[in-house]
């Protein structure tokens, strides 16, 4: 639905108030670091060292068994983690 210039600024989408296409931006700027199983949180940091390591086979492995503990918050914190610079 088109917004028209009169319309109220209350009701545009986090996006739009963060000036970002990406709606994940604002939660991630907003939001406390998430608190994932102890399964999850796991699994995602060891997919994010295969991944840093160029290791394919331990990455398909692991997003195997991402598949049984993965929320939309674990995948969020996956894509956080995977964005940063390896230490």
């Amino acid at each position: 639905m088109p917004v028209d210039e009169g319309s109220d600024s209350e009701q545009d989408t986090p996006a739009e108030r963060t000036g970002t296409d990406d709606p994940a931006a604002h939660v991630r700027a907003t939001a406390d670091p998430p608190r994932l199983p102890a399964e999850a949180a796991a699994t995602v940091e060891a997919l994010v060292q295969a991944v840093h390591k160029g290791d394919d086979v331990r990455i398909r492995i692991l997003l195997a068994a991402l598949v049984n503990v993965a929320d939309t918050e674990v995948l969020l914190h996956l894509r956080e983690r995977l964005s940063e610079r390896p230490q």
